[in-house]
This record gives C-alpha cells, sequence and structure tokens, in this order.
C-alpha cells in the first residue's frame, strides 16, 4: 500500500494528468471518461499509479482498422509507431500492442487493438531539490504569482509547493506524450496510405 506521501504525490499527478485530458476533450472531439477522438482514431490517458516508487502512467491509441487490409498491417502498424516513438528523447519503459473485444448487445462483437505506451517517473525527476528551491525562491519573491492549495496535513510552504510542482509536471508530461503518440500516427497513417495506393495501382 503506497504511503501517506506516496498517495499525496499520487493525488496531485493525477490532478496534473486529468487536466491534460481536460484539454485534449475541449481541442478535440470528447468521449467518455479519460478519452478523445482525433481524426477517427481514439486517444486514452490512464490515471497515474504508484509503481517501484516511482509514478507512472498510460497513453494509448485505437490502431485505425478500418484503414488497414488484415491483422499483419495491423502489426506492421503497431512496429511503425514504435519505431516513430524510439526516436524520441523520452522513451516509454513498455510498449504494447493490446487486443481488446467488447461484446455490444447479443452475440455481435467488436474487436479493437491498440497501441498502449508505459512512461514512469522518479520522484527526483518530477521534483528534485533544485527544482523546489527555485520555485521556493521564485514564490518568496513573488507570493502572489501562485495560489497555494489548503491540504490537510501538509502545512510546510516547501510540501505544497513541491504537490504543486508535481501536478505540473505530470500535466505537462502527459500533454507532450500525447501529443507526440498523435504526430506519431499521423506520419504512419500517410506512410500507409502512400504504400496502399502505390501498390493498387501497380
Amino acid at each position: 500500500m503506497p504511503s501517506f506521501r506516496e498517495q499525496l504525490f499520487l493525488q496531485f499527478a493525477c490532478q496534473g494528468i486529468d487536466g491534460s485530458i481536460d484539454s485534449f476533450k475541449t481541442k478535440y472531439q470528447p468521449k467518455k471518461e479519460n478519452r478523445f477522438n482525433f481524426d477517427e482514431i481514439t486517444y486514452e490517458t490512464s490515471p497515474a499509479k504508484v509503481s517501484e516508487g516511482s509514478l507512472e502512467f498510460e497513453i494509448s491509441s485505437k490502431i485505425p482498422q478500418d484503414e488497414l487490409l488484415d491483422r499483419n498491417d495491423f502489426e506492421s502498424y503497431f512496429s511503425a509507431i514504435k519505431d516513430a516513438i524510439a526516436r524520441d528523447e523520452r522513451q516509454p519503459i513498455a510498449t504494447d500492442m493490446e487486443n481488446i473485444v467488447h461484446e455490444v448487445g447479443g452475440e455481435e462483437v467488436k474487436e479493437r487493438d491498440y497501441v498502449r505506451l508505459r512512461y514512469r517517473y522518479s520522484l527526483d525527476e518530477v521534483c528534485g531539490n533544485d527544482v523546489i528551491a527555485k520555485e521556493l525562491a521564485k514564490y518568496q519573491q513573488d507570493p502572489s504569482s501562485r495560489e497555494l492549495p489548503e491540504i490537510a496535513n501538509v502545512n510546510t510552504l516547501a510540501g505544497k509547493l513541491v504537490l504543486l510542482l508535481i501536478e505540473d509536471f505530470f500535466q505537462n508530461e502527459a500533454t507532450a506524450r500525447m501529443d507526440r503518440l498523435i504526430e506519431a500516427n499521423q506520419h504512419v497513417r500517410q506512410s500507409f496510405k502512400q504504400q496502399m495506393q502505390a501498390t493498387s495501382t501497380s
């Protein structure tokens, strides 16, 4: 079970991710819970969770099966997304192709494949001492620059700033990772469409 400190960090990491999800749902077509649709692909961001003393979250996107010929193409599409993400400075700790089956009433079944990326962050990376000291100095110079929330059992200025730093970090990071996944999908889809057009005209 996470410690009280980890529970607080998790709470504010999830709040940051919620802010990221809200911005995407405002910008694109909103769907239920933590999902949105852009250009006929559904994207999703998971809540944060504590794992091995670190914080992590997952993002995913549906593979556009209607644009592909068969399961071999699905796997090729997944590999192409994986290759595109492999060039990023920030790498996921896991990249998986996930198959989900939904029952749609009666005997009808929908099968969907997803690209799922998991990212993990150490607490030192999220709010290291240098970052905390810089934020503390900034706030002390201009207390009106940021409104500090009332947080049960957190009474120090540094403690509150740490939690806000965690919230900011995960909102920014979840947004950056999702933007990159959208970009990768746009690039890979265009490449696959060109290949299919070339094959059909040859």
